[in-house]
């Protein structure tokens, strides 16, 4: 009886020092520890400015802290919590033509928000989309959707693009050195 009792003692032990170690979740590679975040991405203002005050009726639909990382040459976008339980499932995503990013407040720029669960009869989107592959489950915040590169006129897409993401060069900048401040950038 003793020996079952010390036995359970040094398992409860054990238990109790190894599991806040063991017990780690499981990180997306070698990502540092997350800040708290100041971006904030709302429903845009085009859509609330119908009613009596716009500011009330802006939702959001994610902020910053719900962000693992975004990867700037993928254009990957992932989220903290499975990418299907994040602004997927958000009503918002689907029915909404726009979202909104800020910074402490500060509006940074608009995004289109388009849902892919075919590749048939694709939009065809020349400034930034939140775009979600519903096929990869995956999100994405892209120059224009679908890529350039699979459209006819490629060179007159890219440069339209290319005048689209300069005039929010600086804000995009901003976006961009938050993501690296809050340890959220992915290169």
């Amino acid at each position: 009886m003793k020996r079952s009792l010390i036995f359970k003692t040094m398992l409860l032990m054990a238990t109790t020092i190894l599991l806040p170690g063991g017990c780690q979740p499981e990180t997306d590679g070698d990502i540092p520890a997350l800040t708290a975040s100041s971006i904030i991405v709302k429903t845009s203002g085009k859509e609330a400015a119908t009613s009596i005050d716009p500011l009330d009726t802006a939702v959001i639909v994610f902020t910053g802290n719900d962000i693992l990382w975004f990867n700037e040459t993928t254009e990957e976008l992932r989220f903290k919590e499975n990418f299907m339980n994040a602004p997927s499932n958000n009503p918002i995503v689907y029915t909404t033509q726009a979202i909104d990013f800020y910074m402490d407040d500060e509006y940074l720029f608009s995004s289109m928000t388009y849902v892919s669960v075919s590749a048939s009869a694709p939009q065809i989107f020349n400034s930034l989309v939140f775009y979600y592959n519903a096929t990869e489950n995956k999100y994405y915040l892209m120059d224009g959707y679908p890529a350039a590169s699979v459209l006819s006129n490629l060179e007159a897409t890219q440069e339209i693009r290319n005048e689209n993401r300069q005039k929010i060069a600086p804000e995009w900048n901003s976006f961009i050195e938050q993501m690296k401040k809050e340890g959220r950038y992915k290169n």
